[in-house]
């Protein structure tokens, strides 16, 4: 029986029942074990950039993987601990460690974020998601993986933080990603042999066993592996007891040991000081987190064609940091790497997530013990794996040649990681700028209908019809900058859905395109191609060609299908309207 409607809207994990058979739940629970071997190792490794525990990753990754699915707006998007989220709350460190309890205060703000983000949510403001625009979170995600990088070379090293070199020339320099590297350097002296050995062979293991993933077509749980292998090495070795000497390697059980135990259940405290210094990290990682999840949540909902409510994702980001805080975790958000796992392991509903979590906290009761002997060096070599590859050197490049707009603000982004000592400043830094660009030059878009009359000739209307001729001309005018992407996406959408299968866009009279809204553009052609359609512009002008070629969406659209603007008045969009036509005579609907 259909669940009722006001249920199924307050918890959409009502409406996977609907329907599910025993295929869907074999699905999911193939991709929930897969899963679950990619998360302990992550969350673990986690927990330690974060300043906690290892195990305070593994409940903040079953709690919030659990909630999060449950009251989410998305199928397939794993929430748990994530490299950006555990990036700020270790730059915010100092401060926590500066009110006595480093680890209360972090519980604390997991807190203080899953109710902010239930309050936006309550104040719809999930739709505000969008000005954070690509060149912040390209930049940021890139300066993010140079911080993991950065603050796990000590641990990699054997280096105890304690005794590492403090000052510069007699200076005591800020805590920052290019200071921190630099005290690493000068402490190279001071190197564990073995612990170096052990990092370096975890971190070659996992890069093999990604290439072998690659050459066979089929994942891998590369960094669970790598780790297993390395741990029973040290411990058939024996350099994780103390009769190693000098040689001794960190492992889990130093931090804190793990036991088959559930989590003590938390509740926080607080008074007004430690809400007024929380306030501005809690904001920051609370919308980086927002962002995060919403633009996970988008994609994969687009490749499946299911609906997405920002706002309601909001719910389910909220819930699953309160859920990670009530267990003494961490902050979390929706992961990049889980989230593509689950979706290309086969899963068929958002349950998968939900076996997912009970999966990891299974595991994690029946082999706990084991886990204590996982070297911390072992997990550094992971988590410094993890880090260089969110330095994406392509799309970095890409958004540089774009505009010099999207440039200003992927380097402001990128630099404030590198030079803040409170990463939340950086991202505040690049969406300001963002910001400051699109009150410049906000007049918006306009969308026009070009309709052929009898005679031959282009009419322009106004409005666009509800129903969709087969072949549609569109003259689009204004500014194109990323605020106005999810609204462009979604009137060109609505013209698809209407019934058009060729769009002419007109832009001649469009303005400043820059790289998000490029990539709706490459959006739209894909759809149009899925509906045996395509996507034509034309009156393209040189600077806007160089702007989508540089954006790398050219050969998604097609080379074919872009016309440059001509010296006579439409010329060129009256070529792509008979190509339009050569083209719908050639690939009719259902051949």
């Amino acid at each position: 029986m259909a669940a009722p409607l006001p249920l199924e809207r307050w918890l959409p994990l009502v409406g996977s029942f609907r329907g599910y058979d025993a295929t869907a739940a074999r699905r999911d629970g193939v991709a929930a074990l897969t899963v679950a071997l990619f998360t302990i190792p992550q969350g673990m490794a986690y927990a330690l950039i974060a300043g906690m525990p290892p195990s305070a990753g593994i409940w903040s990754a079953v709690a919030a993987s659990i909630l999060g699915a449950a009251f989410g707006s998305s199928e397939f998007l794993m929430n748990g601990p994530t490299n950006a989220m555990s990036v700020l709350l270790a730059a915010n460190a100092a401060a926590f460690a500066s009110r006595g309890d480093a680890i209360g205060a972090i519980v604390l703000l997991t807190f203080l974020i899953g109710a902010m983000q239930l309050l936006a949510a309550l104040l719809r403001l999930g739709s505000f998601t969008r000005f954070v625009s690509e060149p912040v979170l390209t930049g940021f995600t890139a300066g993010a993986g140079l911080y993991i990088a950065a603050n796990q070379l000590p641990a990699l090293l054997g280096l105890d933080r304690s005794s590492m070199v403090q000052t510069v020339a007699g200076w005591k320099p800020p805590g920052n990603v290019v200071f921190d590297l630099t005290r690493t350097i000068l402490s190279l002296g001071h190197t564990n042999r073995a612990s170096l050995a052990t990092g370096a062979a975890t971190f070659g293991i996992v890069r093999g066993l990604q290439w072998l993933e690659r050459q066979r077509g089929q994942r891998v749980p590369a960094p669970f592996l790598a780790i297993l292998i390395v741990t029973l090495a040290v411990w058939a070795l024996g350099l994780g007891d103390p009769e190693a000497g000098a040689s001794k390697l960190k492992l889990v059980r130093d931090i804190e040991p793990l036991r088959r135990a559930l989590p003590e259940l938390v509740r926080p405290r607080a008074d007004l000081h430690d809400l007024q210094a929380l306030l501005g990290p809690a904001i920051a990682i609370g919308l980086l987190g927002a962002v995060e999840a919403i633009a996970i949540g988008k994609a994969l909902a687009a490749r499946v064609g299911h609906a997405f409510d920002a706002n309601r994702q909001l719910v389910g980001e909220g819930m699953c940091n309160l859920g990670a805080g009530l267990v003494g975790g961490f902050a979390s958000s929706g992961s990049f790497t889980r989230s593509a796992v689950n979706f290309e392991a086969g899963a068929a509903t958002r349950l998968s997530c939900i076996f997912s979590g009970v999966l990891v906290l299974v595991i994690m009761l029946l082999f706990a013990p084991g886990a204590n002997y996982v070297p911390i060096t072992a997990l550094a070599g992971t988590l410094i794996h993890i880090g260089l590859k969110l330095v994406n050197v392509g799309r970095l490049r890409a958004t540089i040649k774009t505009t010099v707009a999207d440039r200003t603000v992927l380097l402001t982004t990128f630099a404030g990681t590198m030079l803040f000592e409170h990463l939340q400043y950086a991202l505040f830094a690049g969406i300001g700028v963002a910001i400051f660009q699109a009150l410049r030059r906000a007049e918006g878009f306009k969308l026009a209908l070009m309709e052929e009359g009898p005679d031959g000739t282009l009419l322009w209307k106004a409005e666009l019809p509800e129903r969709s001729p087969e072949i549609i001309a569109i003259a689009l005018q204004g500014e194109l900058f990323f605020a106005a992407a999810e609204t462009l996406e979604r009137r060109l959408r609505s013209v698809l859905d209407g019934g058009a299968r060729f769009i002419v866009l007109r832009l001649t009279h469009a303005y400043n395109l820059d790289a998000t809204c490029a990539e709706v553009f490459a959006q739209l052609a894909r759809e149009a191609r899925a509906r045996r359609g395509r996507l034509l512009l034309s009156g393209v002008r040189p600077g806007l060609y160089g702007t989508l070629e540089r954006a790398g969406v050219l050969e998604q659209i097609g080379l074919d299908a872009v016309f440059a603007s001509e010296p006579e008045l439409i010329a060129s969009t009256r070529r792509a309207i008979a190509y339009a036509h050569e083209l719908a005579a050639s690939a009719p609907t259902g051949s």
